[in-house]
């Protein structure tokens, strides 16, 4: 009885995830509620509410919208996460964004205009103050 529960709790995890596979391409918007990871490439755009992964072989030409947002392949688009983006070592993003927090690591490529809503309202609030 123990092992149908670890089975069935493993399948409602698996299914959480959405894959694209190296090999794979797609033209049109993604929509989600869970996470996705991207191996292949996507010509259109990605909303998730949950976190978005892009692989190594991974290419988007699109916008993207979600929660988290880790790089390690390529992206020419605007994009919009509601919390952190992490540009890996090889990772190249071409486009404009918004987010939270970023962390950019040593050998990633960011070519475009970086805003950072809340920091901006915070230091506002700090001039105003003085």
């Amino acid at each position: 009885m123990t092992d149908k529960k670890q089975t069935s709790n493993l399948d409602q995890v698996g299914s959480s995830i959405s894959r694209i596979c190296e090999n794979t391409k797609i033209t049109g918007t993604i929509e989600t509620t869970g996470d996705i990871r991207i191996d292949g490439t996507l010509d259109g755009s990605v909303v998730s509410t949950g976190r978005v992964v892009i692989g190594l072989k991974g290419k988007i030409k699109g916008d993207l919208h979600c929660s988290c947002l880790d790089v390690s392949g390529k992206i020419k688009g605007n994009i919009i996460t509601d919390d952190v983006l992490i540009l890996k070592e090889k990772s190249v993003l071409v486009g404009e964004i918004t987010v939270q927090k970023l962390i950019i690591e040593s050998g990633a490529t960011f070519n475009g205009l970086c805003k950072m809503p809340n920091n901006e309202a915070e230091n506002n609030n700090e001039n105003n103050t003085k």
